[in-house]
């Protein structure tokens, strides 16, 4: 097979392994409300789960790379895969909040594990554009799951059923991985050639570390409260909420497809720029708007300004830094980035189930303009790194 067209297949393969990332993302906000009564758990239970998934996601992919380099990415991403979509269905099995507890271990550490290895992948050896594409196509994984779950219930089923659907989706895209195997010889060598030499931590990464602490707080935050928000302080039914988490989703998905084909056109900071002022007037809508059209819209907004901010902050990395620093630089934004997103999902809840609903979305507020502040100062630093030569 020559190289264009090997590289070109396993792109594809790449955006395939990001839509297996995105399924099981905004599923358990979606059908939560049903789940706690079946299992007699309070609002905030749902974040516990959280609390398993995301260390185990951060430990995983701090792990990944090494892991990559040993037995090959094909191996890890298809692997992650068949892990979740076990996952994904032994929670349909069960029961039980033991049992929702037990295979959430599985989803941890197979998303961890494929989020790191790919996004250091892609940063290194693909445009602004794909690296866009990329994170919109788990935007395709993050909206059909919920999208899923909510149509399962709207049909009156119950929501076992919609993660057996989705388990099984899952499985499909594994089985697909595995027949990729041979595509991922080089790109093993490549990760074996630039991981040798570990990267020296420099103090200014923390600003990178904390906009993704930030930023997957308030994103999982937002998608993972949303349903229970809109059914507990609005008066919505489950399923109509849950098609609300799927249109914030899909506002996610699609600003990412579309950005990623403006991206090699604008500055990666112009578009960070942009979604925090975006995202910014969604949530101030989703607190002073009182319709469900405008609430609607207003999570468009949300998701639309959401969109740029992972990919155009991942893309700038490997620039800020030398290739063995930036290696480590995307490791720890992303291990911090699950542990943002355990933190803040769970103090979110903590305050829902006090009976503080309406906290929400200024709390959402409130982190987006932390992190405009937080990617100023980074920029700003970066800049002067790059003006003293000292990368």
């Amino acid at each position: 097979m020559k190289p264009s067209i090997k590289s070109t297949i396993l792109l594809l393969v790449i955006y395939l392994s990001f839509i297996s990332l995105g399924l099981p993302d905004g599923v358990l906000g979606v059908a939560w409300p049903l789940m706690r009564l079946q299992f007699q758990q309070p609002i905030e239970a749902a974040s516990w789960i959280i609390l398993i998934v995301l260390p185990l996601s951060a430990l995983s992919s701090i792990m990944a790379t090494r892991v990559g380099a040993k037995i090959g990415y094909g191996s890890v991403t298809a692997g992650s895969a068949f892990l979740t979509a076990a996952s994904l269905i032994g929670i349909g099995w069960s029961n039980s909040f033991g049992g929702l507890v037990l295979f959430s271990l599985g989803l941890g550490i197979g998303q961890g594990a494929v989020d790191a290895l790919l996004n250091d992948y892609v940063a290194k050896h693909y445009s602004a554009r794909h690296m866009s594409w990329l994170h919109g196509f788990w935007g395709v994984g993050a909206t059909s799951g919920p999208s899923l779950m909510a149509i399962t219930l709207a049909a009156g089923t119950v929501w076992n059923q919609g993660y057996f659907r989705i388990g099984g989706l899952q499985l499909i895209i594994a089985l697909v991985l595995v027949l990729s195997f041979t595509l991922w010889d080089s790109s093993s060598n490549t990760s074996k050639a630039t991981t040798k030499h570990t990267g020296k931590f420099k103090p200014r990464m923390l600003f990178g570390i904390a906009f993704y602490f930030l930023y997957v707080g308030a994103e999982l935050g937002v998608g993972l409260w949303t349903s229970t928000a809109f059914v507990v302080g609005r008066g919505m039914s489950p399923a109509q909420a849950g098609a609300y988490v799927g249109l914030y989703y899909g506002s996610i998905m699609a600003g990412r497809f579309l950005i990623g084909a403006l991206a090699n056109r604008i500055p990666q900071h112009t578009l960070i720029r942009g979604g925090l002022s975006l995202s910014a007037l969604g949530v101030v809508g989703l607190i002073a708007l009182n319709h469900p059209l405008l609430w609607g819209i207003s999570l468009i907004f949300v998701g639309g300004g959401f969109a740029p901010l992972y990919p155009a902050m991942m893309h700038e990395t490997p620039k800020r830094y030398t290739p063995q620093d930036a290696g480590l630089a995307v490791g720890l934004q992303i291990g911090f980035s699950y542990l943002g997103g355990t933190i803040i999902t769970n103090l979110l809840g903590r305050l829902m189930d006090m009976g503080l609903v309406s906290w929400l979305y200024p709390m959402i507020l409130g982190l987006i303009v932390i992190m405009m502040i937080v990617a100023e100062r980074y920029r700003s630093a970066a800049l002067h790194a790059l003006q003293r030569n000292m990368l």
